[in-house]
């Protein structure tokens, strides 16, 4: 059986039990060495946070409070793989508020500006591809993250 076939009978297989997949979306990951592997994430319906991640090897199937929990696992399970997986939620300047996050179920996150004095953010489908050299692992974002924040409070005092 190839790859597309597997993937196609996995998407499709016990309707009844699983949510209707509403999304299909081709990623890359990236290992240390600049190696990329592609992968497949099945989205469910918004009213149910849950994914499946789909590579050569194996099907997971991810439930969280929300779609950035889904993510967040995905990202986990593959950087204990040493890979990292190439979304737009996976780039260092990528994070929601926690109103967009509640609005979007988790799907769309800000763009921070790395220019710490701009008020202006796109947001972003954290689930969009993002070029390899663009993602970081979970740890680095979280970094990233918080040191934007720090710049733009010493920027912006309350």
């Amino acid at each position: 059986m190839t790859h597309e076939q597997e993937r196609d009978d996995i998407a499709h297989a016990d309707r009844g039990r699983r949510p209707s997949w509403t999304e299909e979306i081709a990623l890359q990951t990236v290992d240390s060495a600049g190696a990329i592997r592609h992968v497949t994430v099945y989205i469910g319906a918004p009213s149910a946070a849950l994914i499946t991640l789909i590579d050569a090897d194996s099907c997971t199937e991810i439930s969280g409070a929300d779609y950035l929990d889904c993510l967040t696992q995905a990202r986990r399970q593959l950087e204990q793989e040493g890979r990292r997986l190439c979304c737009q939620g996976a780039r260092p300047n990528v994070h929601p508020s926690g109103q967009l996050r509640q609005f979007t179920n988790g799907r769309e996150a800000y763009v921070h500006p790395s220019d710490a004095a701009s008020g202006i953010s796109e947001t972003v489908d954290i689930f969009a591809p993002a070029l390899p050299e663009d993602v970081v692992r979970l740890d680095e974002q979280r970094a990233a993250i918080l040191a934007s924040w720090n710049a733009r409070s010493r920027t912006n005092p309350i």
